[in-house]
């Protein structure tokens, strides 16, 4: 088991090889693959980004796919997912577990773009989050999550309204009525554009937060 205490978040990443394999998708005549195959095409004619057969019990829920996933399909596929992996496996959650065994989506599944005069992409707009909105709730419906990850301002926001502070969410397990009987955790965005770990104050909630998701992690089904 990895001792948490000297981990520091900015510092951890996946090491080693990195497989982009293709997404994966429900099983055809399943009401979730009808649910997968009807969403909107992006700009390009570019599949949705999200990745999961609905057999999962664990669901992570991001904000917005970068170009890269947007070229792959694949949920996480770059840099910020290499962050994010090395702190799932500081939770007990390997490269191979997330890939096959989680559910990965996201409040929005296009790329938004950049933001004007930024090498930063912005976040979805209030209209993408609107039209998306009726195809996530579904997917939580149907996949039924026992834990679910929410990463990023746009998620815990989208979930627990816009005046709620990371600090008031991250190291804390939450309940939300979209995934009923869910054990719901935050965890901030993996990108290094965020400075919310700047504050030591809240790397010790990250890590509180590692550890509830590797106690929920180790009480799933293999």
């Amino acid at each position: 088991m990895i001792d948490l205490a000297g981990l520091a978040p900015r510092r951890l990443r996946h090491a080693g090889e990195w497989p982009v394999p293709p997404p994966r998708r429900a099983p055809i005549g399943s009401a979730l693959r009808a649910l997968q195959d009807s969403m909107p095409v992006c700009d390009g004619d570019a599949a949705p980004v999200l990745s999961g057969s609905g057999a999962e019990r664990a669901m992570l829920i991001g904000q917005a796919p970068g170009w890269r996933e947007i070229e792959t399909g694949l949920p996480f596929a770059w840099d910020a997912g290499k962050r994010l992996c090395g702190w799932l496996s500081a939770a007990g959650v390997g490269l191979d577990d997330f890939r096959e065994r989680w559910y990965v989506t996201s409040i929005g599944k296009c790329y938004p773009g950049r933001a004007p005069g930024s090498s930063v992409d912005r976040p979805p707009s209030r209209e993408e989050i609107a039209r998306w909105t009726p195809y996530l709730l579904r997917e939580i419906e149907l996949v039924a999550p026992a834990v679910v990850l929410l990463v990023g301002g746009i998620a815990h926001r989208y979930a627990f309204g816009p005046r709620r502070k990371l600090d008031e969410l991250v190291g804390r397990e939450l309940s939300w009525d979209a995934a009923p009987g869910a054990a719901v955790l935050c965890l901030p965005h993996p990108s290094g554009a965020s400075t919310w770990l700047n504050d030591p104050a809240h790397v010790e909630l990250w890590r509180q937060g590692v550890e509830l998701l590797r106690a929920r992690w180790s009480e799933l089904p293999g």
